[in-house]
């Protein structure tokens, strides 16, 4: 009995084991074909890796730039400072020169109202001195020497 059991355990033993090489040889290419595509997808990502590694170091390089980058713009802060201290003298004395230009361009049109009132003077004057000659030039058409 102790040696039919410990066939039946040899029987069952050698059925199991041929039954998962069965498996396994049915199973294997799609392991292949799985542990191919596995070396694929490393041999991307390894790529890839190096193409980080790469994009790191330029960008540790672009921050080591950042102190001057910085102080560039601190600078370029100071001289906007400066020109917009520049700017304000600048816009007073627009405003300075906008005022004189008003008193001058009143001053301009008092000059010619003035001028205006001189014309008319002038031209009164013109008329007064024409009807005042009229009895001369009557005189000059009489006179026997001429």
């Amino acid at each position: 009995m102790l040696s039919r059991l410990a066939l039946f355990d040899l029987f069952a033993v050698v059925l199991t084991i041929s039954l998962l090489i069965i498996i396994l040889s049915v199973q294997a290419p799609e392991l292949r074909n799985a542990v191919a595509t596995m070396n694929i997808h490393f041999g991307a990502m390894s790529d890839d890796m190096f193409s980080i590694r790469r994009s790191m170091a330029r960008m540790t390089e672009d921050v080591a730039s950042l102190p001057g980058i910085i102080a560039q713009v601190d600078n370029i802060q100071g001289h906007v400072g400066q020109m917009s201290g520049r700017v304000g003298t600048i816009t007073e004395r627009v405003a300075t020169m906008n005022a004189n230009l008003g008193l001058m361009t009143l001053q301009v049109n008092d000059m010619s109202l003035s001028f205006a009132v001189m014309d008319d003077s002038v031209m009164r004057l013109m008329q007064d001195v024409n009807h005042m000659s009229k009895p001369m030039r009557f005189f000059n058409q009489m006179n026997p020497f001429r």
